[in-house]
Formats: C-alpha cells, structure tokens, sequence
C-alpha cells in the first residue's frame, strides 16, 4: 500500500482568477464553488414597507375613482338629463332635438373625465413617489388631504339631496368609498413604519 504523500495539501485545488485552467481533472464529488453575486447600491437600500405601498395604492384608487367612477355615475342618468337639455333649450330660437341633447349629455360626462385627469396629476405623481420614500410627496399629499376631503364631504351632500342625476344610493356609496381610501392612504402614509420609511430614505 503506497505511503501518503507528506508535503501534500489537504485543501482541494482551487483556481484563481488569471490562471489556466488546469488539465488534472477533480476528485468524484468535488464542485467548485459559485463566483460571489455582484454587490449594487440596491442591495443597501431601505426596504419599502407595506404600508408605503398601501398608502401610494389607496391615493391611486381615489384618483381612478374621481377620473373615471365619477363620471360614468352620469351615465346612468342620461335620458332624465336629455330631457332636462331638451326642455331648457324649447325657449330658444336653436332649441335642440332629442338627438343633440343626447349627444350632449353623453359627451358632459366626458368632459368632466378630462378635467379631472388634469386635476389629478399632482396626486398620482406623489403617490407614485410615496413608493420610493420620498418625504415631498407625502408633504404634498398632505396639503391636497383638505380640499380633497372637502370635496368628498361635499359630492356626498349633493349625491344625498337629489339634485343630480344619479341614484343618490349609488352617489353615496360612491362618495364613502372615495373618503375611504384617501383616509387609509393618508393614516398608512404616517404609519411607524412609513415614517421610519421615509427617514432612512433622506438620510
């Protein structure tokens, strides 16, 4: 039986960066070890927590609510409103047709969508940013919480009395789901976690 080796090193062979390949071929079993990951500036960043996604979701959803929910609320209205066209128009001179009014009244709704697309540029650019930890958004989104829930109250108002074209059970609804979720984006966005969030991304 041939006497071991003494001078021989009990550690596997390992190549190092730069040098040939050697031809000795590996033990049964033996699997070089995986290169290391490279290391970027993502691995270092804070973690987003729940709640920032939450809060940048729930402002989202009140604008989608606002753009595209309130408007079509109108549609279902149509006809009580083309006929309200119809007979303020009988007085005058170019008094509309059933069709124009019609016409009219499917194209306000519209009208109505774009403005509020404009309007809610500001908030979907922060809630977007809310995402990153960006403390200027939830700055700005906490100016625009006021009027935004001044207007919430104020639809529901209007939805409950009647005056408008729409079931006011439908613009109620409506109106608690849109104070719903800009409630929880505004709570979620001071959340500890949000917070502590926010500071570890402007540190």
């Amino acid at each position: 039986m041939p006497e071991p080796d003494p001078f021989a090193s009990p550690f596997h062979h390992v190549e190092l960066p730069g040098q040939g390949r050697s031809n000795t071929p590996l033990p049964p079993g033996f699997q070089l070890p995986a290169p290391m990951p490279p290391v970027g500036a993502a691995d270092f960043a804070p973690r987003r927590p729940v709640t920032a996604t939450v809060a940048s979701w729930s402002w989202i959803a009140g604008a989608v609510l606002v753009v595209l929910a309130l408007p079509g609320l109108f549609y279902t209205g149509l006809d009580a409103f083309a006929d309200d066209l119809v007979r303020d128009s009988a007085g005058e001179t170019d008094a509309l047709t059933r069709t124009e009014a019609e016409v009219a009244a499917r194209l306000t709704p519209v009208l109505f969508a774009l403005g509020f697309a404009v309007l809610s540029v500001p908030f979907v650019i922060a809630a977007a940013k809310l995402r990153s930890g960006r403390n200027w958004a939830r700055i700005l989104l906490t100016v625009l919480g006021l009027p935004v829930g001044a207007f919430g109250v104020v639809a529901m108002l209007v939805f409950a009395s009647g005056v408008t074209y729409v079931d006011w059970v439908v613009g109620v609804a409506w109106s608690w789901a849109f104070l719903g979720v800009c409630a929880l984006g505004f709570v979620a966005m001071y959340l500890p976690a949000s917070n502590a969030y926010t500071r570890s991304v402007t540190r």
